[in-house]
């Protein structure tokens, strides 16, 4: 497992989802008797919000498979003995 991919999708996945609550819980409110320009103006934020909700959907998610896919990965050692060289003898 490597640890700073795992910190790199724990953290995507933290912040998409703080995002994603966030653009939840602030939703464009709408009233009865609104005009068309306060409608259209409406409409606007209402499809500004979703689009960033589901851009932090996407945040969460690439974190997740981030973090899925550290566990599959193995560090690399620095300098590790090579593999010996055996030669083939003369043939004569």
């Amino acid at each position: 497992m490597d640890k700073r991919i795992f910190a790199l999708g724990i953290a995507m996945l933290a912040a998409g989802l703080l995002f994603w609550l966030y653009f939840n819980d602030n939703e464009p409110a709408s009233k009865s008797d609104m005009t068309e320009a306060e409608t259209n103006a409406y409409y606007e934020q209402l499809v500004i919000n979703t689009s960033l909700r589901n851009i932090s959907q996407l945040v969460v998610g690439l974190g997740f498979f981030i973090a899925l896919l550290s566990f599959g990965l193995k560090r690399r050692k620095k300098g590790g003995v090579g593999k010996s060289i055996t030669q083939k003898p003369a043939q004569s």
